[in-house]
């Protein structure tokens, strides 16, 4: 995976954030309106979904169920994963040179609510995907509310959806389709009546046995409606991060469905991805050797910078490897002079003494201590020395 200077079009900047970045498509070029026509229907630009690249359908059209993803994860962070790392998912599922991407279109907000609702009696249309109450019911008094939801957890927080586009004679049509299907690590609930909040631990392999259970039934259902009738299909399985956790959640599994109606238990592929940062606890726990190269480089910059006072990191593994690297470094500077000493001294580091693999693209955003961006530094791959960018 390459970080890449930024140059992202307004309609797709709420997608595009941080660790994605732009690349000139081969084939098609995306057409110029003159401010005399409506708007022809193209694509833009690829964009990345880190290491791999997908063309954006254009006019842009939102999500139809826009707003509920956000509603129910814990940070801006963890959505960007849950929306890039499906785009990263689906590219075995629906090659980047042959698809353009969507925003999910064909499931609306009251499609998605419904499914993320307890079963009930109802059998018309999409039906709820998370469990009813211990008692069989979808609904429960208030003054059993707290035990019932302790005893009977949601497992299904969310649902996002994208659409992967083939270019017709009538212009661009939903070739495919990818679901994540957000999953709970621990299930957080409000007591009615504004009462207290309550957190329920939930035990993986169950909330795992769940999500593959919601998935088949998911498709199931998918499978009676006429615009998903002949789909291919990708689901792909995604764990929420705890409440206050600093890093997102991360992928579990997926399966590419293709036509069929069901998910078999052999479709699935586990995934091997997680976050940490440095310093931590768990990071020293589980990846000691990285942990240490971590502190061994602010060490270095510290022994010339006395206002110095630490950086963090985010380390993003896949299959236990180190895959990319971003550290954020807050400090104070008094000068221009001292922010281009600074830097140079940074980027002697990472040329000279940088202790991980080369192959591991690293990126530094160097900011004031308010956080407005000083500085960021990119080193990847391929290139003969840091890319420096103020």
């Amino acid at each position: 995976m390459k970080w890449k200077q930024l140059i992202i079009p307004t309609i797709a900047s709420a997608l595009l954030l941080s660790g994605c970045s732009m690349k000139i498509p081969l084939g098609e070029e995306e057409a110029t309106p003159t401010g005399d026509e409506t708007a022809a229907e193209g694509v833009t630009q690829a964009i990345e979904a880190r290491d791999s690249y997908y063309q954006m359908v254009i006019p842009f059209k939102p999500a139809a169920a826009r707003g509920l993803a956000q509603r129910q994860v814990s940070s801006s962070l963890e959505l960007e994963e849950v929306e890039l790392g499906l785009m990263r998912h689906s590219t075995d599922a629906f090659d980047p040179e042959k698809f353009a991407y969507q925003e999910g279109q064909l499931l609306n907000a009251e499609d998605v609510s419904r499914l993320l609702a307890r079963k009930d009696k109802s059998n018309e249309g999409l039906t709820p995907l998370n469990p009813a109450y211990a008692d069989g019911k979808a609904e429960v008094e208030d003054d059993k509310f707290v035990d019932a939801n302790k005893k009977s957890p949601l497992y299904l927080a969310s649902i996002v959806e994208q659409n992967y586009m083939t270019k017709e004679d009538s212009g661009y049509q939903v070739g495919g389709v990818s679901f994540a299907l957000i999953l709970n690590r621990e299930y957080v609930f409000q007591a009615p009546n504004y009462g207290p909040t309550y957190t329920v631990k939930l035990d993986q392999k169950k909330v795992i046995a769940e999500g593959e259970r919601m998935a088949n039934e998911f498709v199931s259902q998918l499978r009676k409606r006429e615009d998903f009738k002949d789909l291919d299909i990708n689901v792909a399985l995604y764990m929420k991060s705890t409440q206050g956790s600093p890093t997102p959640g991360n992928y579990i599994k997926s399966a590419f469905v293709g036509t069929a109606d069901q998910v078999k238990s052999g479709d699935w592929k586990a995934i091997d991805e997680k976050y940490y940062y440095f310093p931590s606890t768990s990071a020293t726990s589980d990846v000691r050797e990285d942990a240490q190269k971590f502190t061994l480089f602010s060490d270095r910059i510290a022994d010339l910078f006395p206002d110095y006072s630490g950086m963090i990191g985010k380390g993003f593994y896949q299959n236990g490897d180190l895959s990319r690297m971003e550290i954020d470094i807050p400090i104070q500077f008094y000068s221009r002079a001292e922010l281009v000493g600074f830097t140079q001294h940074v980027v002697g580091l990472l040329e000279n003494r940088w202790e991980y693999s080369r192959n591991v693209p690293v990126r530094i955003n160097v900011t004031s201590l308010g956080g407005d961006p000083e500085v960021t530094i990119v080193f990847e791959d391929g290139m003969d020395s840091p890319k420096v960018y103020f």
